[in-house]
């Protein structure tokens, strides 16, 4: 047996660490990144610009949503303190996708080394640094908003009745196409972003719907009486919160030649006349694309729980169930919409051999910020497989966006305080390996 000293034995059982010298311990402390980083002298252009860039600017730009732009040092500045506690409440930027169950090419979604990043800048005085400074490797460079290649309006400027009323309304406006045009990028621009709900763009070669422009859904219209057959229903949408959508290289849509869009517009309630003058804004891509994008819209009628009746002091769940898939497809994209009673909204997909792909969650609704969200990569969706969706929507006096106290009872209807229930994917027919393309590259 080897005898052993208790001095050895605690040495022995000593952390390494704890056995360096003192100038072990500051050669440690020069090389460990944490410590590097607290005391980095944090500026705007070498670190806070970059992530300014790709996660607020989208939204704080002229022509926006948000109510002040964040495009320059200056303007960054002067609300610090606002940032900081909004970044670090993740109030901003808003994001309600669960990234645990699916991420997207346009999520727009702070990490915690970022938020801290903000925080230590800001705490450090906020200074600028110097604009010509060279980022760092890891930095993506800023996005670029290109202008668009053609603009399409209202015909005329709407008048909103100011009678307290929700107006939903037609629009016929045309493209002007003299051929078939291919479209890269798509953008609807409320002209009046406090009143406008949400819009719907159809597609019409018939041409003969001009009649209907600016007439109230319900009326008498050319659509009823002469049966016409839309050559597009959901070319695209736009909802609170929604950006521009640009597609995958290669891919686009397609606006017919002498197309004209038809708009379904629904304008919320107001005291006062306003008026209004949206726009279409099309992004047009340099030659035909090889591959067309295509919309499937899922609706009230793929529920499979009925009667969509949401009754008062209740929380309730619908389910939703598609047809089966007829062909291998490749989603692009996917739109949830509901209104102020939604709670929560989970869609799945589940394969002919039973693997489940998940699509979307989003734990939390928000009627205000709702996306058309872009998949980081195609996913393939099998021939015979079913789409499914979840939808809990809250009607107590618990949920603060309830539009009534004491709860209503609320059906389906287009209408702010009506629901509905809407899944929309943008996709293509599958090609073998489109699972594996870098879409956005």
């Amino acid at each position: 047996m080897i005898n052993q000293s208790n001095s050895e034995i605690q040495t022995r059982e000593r952390p390494l660490l704890s056995l360096l010298k003192p100038r072990f311990w500051v050669v440690f402390l020069i090389l460990s990144p944490s410590f590097i980083f607290s005391q980095t002298a944090l500026t705007y252009y070498e670190h806070i610009k970059p992530i300014v860039d790709r996660n607020c600017v989208v939204c704080h730009r002229p022509g926006q949503a948000a109510p002040f732009p964040l495009q320059t040092y200056n303007e960054v500045y002067k609300r610090v303190e606002f940032i900081k506690m909004v970044v670090e409440s993740r109030y901003m930027p808003p994001w309600h996708a669960d990234t645990s169950f699916n991420t997207f090419h346009n999520q727009h979604l702070l990490t915690v080394q970022q938020i801290k990043q903000i925080g230590d800048w800001i705490d450090q005085g906020a200074q600028a640094g110097t604009q010509t400074v060279t980022p760092r490797l890891n930095q993506i460079d800023p996005p670029v908003y290109p202008s668009p290649d053609l603009v399409i309006k209202l015909n005329q400027p709407f008048t909103i009745p100011g009678n307290n009323t929700e107006q939903y309304r037609i629009f016929v406006m045309p493209s002007q196409a003299k051929k078939d045009l291919y479209v890269r990028g798509v953008d609807f621009v409320p002209g009046n972003k406090k009143l406008a709900h949400h819009a719907r763009i159809m597609l019409d070669t018939t041409n003969k719907l001009r009649p209907d422009d600016g007439i109230e859904i319900g009326q008498s219209s050319a659509f009823a009486k002469l049966n016409v057959q839309l050559a597009n229903k959901f070319w695209h949408g736009w909802v609170p919160g929604s950006f521009s959508i640009f597609y995958p290289e290669g891919t686009g849509k397609l606006l017919p030649k002498n197309a004209d869009l038809v708009l379904n517009m629904h304008y919320a309630p107001s005291p006062k006349p306003a008026e209004d003058q949206s726009e279409v804004h099309i992004y047009l891509a340099p030659e035909k694309p090889r591959r067309l994008i295509q919309t499937l819209v899922l609706d009230e009628n793929w529920i499979f729980n009925p009667p969509f009746n949401i009754t008062a002091d209740t929380v309730i769940t619908y389910y939703m169930r598609s047809p089966i898939i007829p062909q291998d497809l490749s989603l692009v994209s996917v739109m949830p919409h509901m209104h102020l009673l939604g709670k929560s909204f989970k869609a799945y997909a589940i394969t002919p051999e039973g693997d489940l792909i998940p699509l979307i969650h989003i734990p939390a609704w928000d009627f205000n910020w709702q996306r058309n969200y872009q998949f980081k990569s195609l996913i393939k969706l099998p021939k015979g497989s079913v789409i499914y969706a979840e939808a809990v929507y809250d009607n107590t006096k618990n949920n603060p966006r309830n539009p009534y106290v004491p709860p209503r009872e609320a059906t389906y209807g287009w209408g702010t305080t009506n629901e509905m229930m809407n899944l929309i994917f943008e996709y293509l027919d599958y090609e073998i390996g489109d699972e594996y393309w870098d879409v956005y590259h």
